[in-house]
């Protein structure tokens, strides 16, 4: 697999606020639906889901698809709750448009982030606030991910260093 290299929002210690970050995400994929395009809970729903990408370092890979899935269900106060989300139509539309042959060729790396995921989630000192306060946006990711006890998804691994 080559080697893509990592945004500053998904380093472990980045200095960016966690705005800096969604903005960062959002540039690197502009095609995320998001405001009018979506209903008022699709809206909700992913505003929070778009935060735990940032926060947990995840691009929209499908492995790193299934380490947001984990960390809003384990590492978040919304526990079970957030699969309400997964259920709206907007949701369901996205599953639509994936293709089996991509789904196989990530089951390996999915099925490998799944239990480390839920590991590194049952090792956070706090849960993530799902529906985070504004104030949170205007702080840095790296002290956030300390408070909450956060390690990103590609912490350690070849592709951070």
């Amino acid at each position: 697999m080559p080697h893509i290299p990592l945004l500053r929002y998904q380093l472990q210690h980045s200095t960016q606020t966690l705005q800096q970050g969604l903005d960062e995400y959002f540039a690197a994929h502009p095609s995320l639906l998001r405001g009018s395009d979506l209903s008022a809970a699709a809206q909700l729903f992913f505003r929070c889901h778009d935060t735990v990408h940032v926060l947990y370092g995840c691009s929209t890979s499908l492995p790193d698809e299934a380490v947001v899935k984990i960390a809003s269900l384990c590492g978040t106060t919304e526990g079970l709750a957030v699969l309400k989300g997964y259920a709206l139509h907007e949701s369901r539309a996205i599953y639509g448009q994936l293709h089996a042959t991509d789904v196989l060729r990530n089951l390996g790396a999915t099925l490998w982030a799944v239990p480390r995921t839920w590991w590194r989630c049952s090792r956070q000192t706090m849960r993530w606030p799902w529906n985070s306060p504004p104030e949170h946006l205007d702080m840095p990711l790296a002290a956030l991910r300390a408070r909450y006890g956060i390690r990103v998804r590609h912490a350690g691994s070849a592709a951070e260093e």
